[in-house]
């Protein structure tokens, strides 16, 4: 588990090294991307401000005991594993943190700052993507005294900050200063698959304190959720905009995410392909390429647009939108604004006329779902094979490291607003199952080096997910099964003999079932 958090985050943000923490032990890897004791914070050790000190009352520690799944033997569990963030009190007696404090948590402790009692804390909305967590403490005596930290609005450039909480080195709390470098979209190194709008701050980094707020006049501008490696005082926060979206959308309850149009566009910085296009020389846009059918932009947009502006802010030929005096990030930062289930005002150009549209915007359709976190992992298991979904944790792990797997997850970005992985043309798929093991026998002879490989089809039947692999397996006829890998590879394994040896092998392995819990129900 250390070694495929290590991977994961080593690939965000274009291969940047990012400094996360997690466990109690720092083991390096490569050049000093560190596991540190608890999650990280941006600064260097101050003395506290006045200002600092008044915020105590707002400020928690918060102590997570996680059970990891273990992604090389999926029906197992890495084993009880602790440490310690930040988080901060808001409205409503909540407590804001970041996403990978609590991940895989099976118990979350928090104290206030200057209190050495623990209270029990529930886990009641994640977002895994944007890293951000919401809890909830059942004991009203926890929030006596406190004080909720108001959420404030994007800092700009060049803006104080200061950032508190728990790092390691001390129980205490700590409060250091520093100033907003970098306004952009980037990836979120805790799953590495999303891109949001992300700040950077100009800071020294130590570990122990992912959650803690970032705060400018009083109130929170960002949550700490990471720092770059092998570069000084250079931190990362999740923005204020980022955080409000989050609460804002769990608001009924339920946590729906971040919309986006789906789908692939070109830049138009070549003076031909515009003057091909009919642009004039102020326009700016993005040229259409595909459209997914599941995303929001079907039937609006269409391969062949010119995606000029969104909601009448004008898109650069760059893909870029100005979003504050002398900060221009990303277009995609246009999509992610609305809430699932609200519109978006599209302004194209399609055949020389200027088009109005608008798009109910939807969440994303994953082929490969960015993490698999607080929760057990998916498998099936028949005669020795084991076969898994292609997820974010298991691709960026070291078992699943090949690079050819990774065309179902980073896909070339034209214009910046690619943020999903298209179908590779198989009609109906909606995950991408792989054989991630062969476990040794008799019946699996020969078949020990196709592993880490995309599963095509079963008896001749395309797989269109890891339920439907099952069911295949479980309701087959004839003499041979047939499985054949994407890459043309064949495993044929006699029915009767499989189906004899299955619960052999299980028992010889210590495998408890052939299948995780949901599957079990599904077959039901």
């Amino acid at each position: 588990m250390e070694e495929e958090r290590l991977l994961l985050w080593k690939t965000a943000a274009h291969n940047a090294r990012f400094k996360l923490s997690s466990y109690a032990v720092k083991r390096p890897l490569g050049r000093r991307l560190w596991i540190a004791s608890a999650c990280f914070l941006l600064w260097a050790p101050t003395a506290g401000t006045a200002a600092g000190t008044s915020l105590h009352r707002s400020l928690v520690q918060v102590l997570t005991t996680a059970n990891p799944p273990d992604v090389r033997v999926p029906w197992r569990r890495t084993g009880p594993k602790s440490w310690t963030g930040s988080g901060v009190i808001i409205a409503g007696a909540r407590i804001l943190t970041a996403a990978h404090v609590v991940a895989d948590q099976v118990m979350v402790e928090v104290r206030r700052a200057g209190s050495g009692r623990r209270y029990t804390a529930t886990v009641e909305h994640v977002c895994h993507p944007c890293d951000l967590a919401l809890l909830s403490v059942a004991d009203g005596e926890f929030f006596k005294g406190s004080k909720a930290l108001p959420i404030g609005h994007l800092p700009e450039l060049q803006q104080p900050v200061e950032v508190h909480g728990f790092p390691e080195g001390g129980s205490g709390l700590a409060i250091t200063s520093g100033i907003v470098s970098r306004i952009d979209v980037d990836y979120y190194g805790h799953t590495s698959y999303t891109r949001l709008l992300l700040v950077q701050v100009d800071a020294a980094v130590n570990s122990g304190n992912s959650g803690g707020p970032a705060v400018s006049d009083g109130k929170l501008v960002g949550i700490a959720i990471s720092a770059l490696e092998d570069a000084e005082n250079i931190g990362y926060i999740v923005p204020a905009p980022i955080v409000r979206h989050f609460l804002n959308d769990v608001k009924d309850g339920r946590f729906d995410g971040f919309p986006d149009l789906g789908f692939w566009a070109q830049s138009l910085e070549s003076p031909a392909l515009r003057s091909k296009l009919g642009l004039k020389p102020d326009q700016g846009g993005l040229l259409v390429t595909a459209v997914t059918e599941e995303g929001s932009g079907h039937g609006v947009m269409q391969p062949g647009d010119v995606l000029l502006a969104i909601n009448g802010i004008a898109i650069d030929a760059d893909g870029s939108v100005e979003i504050a005096d002398g900060v221009r990030v990303d277009g995609t930062f246009l999509e992610q604004r609305p809430q699932v289930g609200e519109t978006l005002n599209l302004t194209l150009l399609r055949n020389g006329q200027v088009l109005e549209r608008t798009a109910v915007m939807r969440t994303s359709q994953l082929l490969v779902a960015p993490g698999a976190f607080d929760r057990d992992l998916p498998y099936r298991i028949y005669a020795g094979l084991v076969f898994q979904p292609l997820t974010a944790r298991y691709l960026f792990s070291s078992k699943g490291r090949q690079n050819w797997l990774r065309v179902y997850y980073l896909n070339p970005v034209m214009g910046g607003t690619t943020t999903r992985v298209p179908n590779r043309g198989i009609p109906g798929r909606r995950e991408v199952v792989i054989l991630t093991g062969v476990l040794t026998d008799e019946l699996t002879r020969g078949y020990e080096d196709i592993k880490n490989t995309v599963i095509l089809s079963i008896d001749g039947t395309v797989v269109r997910d890891l339920a439907h692999l099952s069911d295949l397996l479980d309701s087959g006829e004839g003499e041979f099964v047939t499985i054949l890998t994407e890459l043309g590879q064949e495993i044929v394994l006699e029915r009767k003999a499989a189906e004899a040896a299955h619960a052999e092998i299980l028992r010889r392995y210590q495998i408890p079932r052939d299948r995780a819990d949901d599957l079990l129900l599904s077959a039901e």
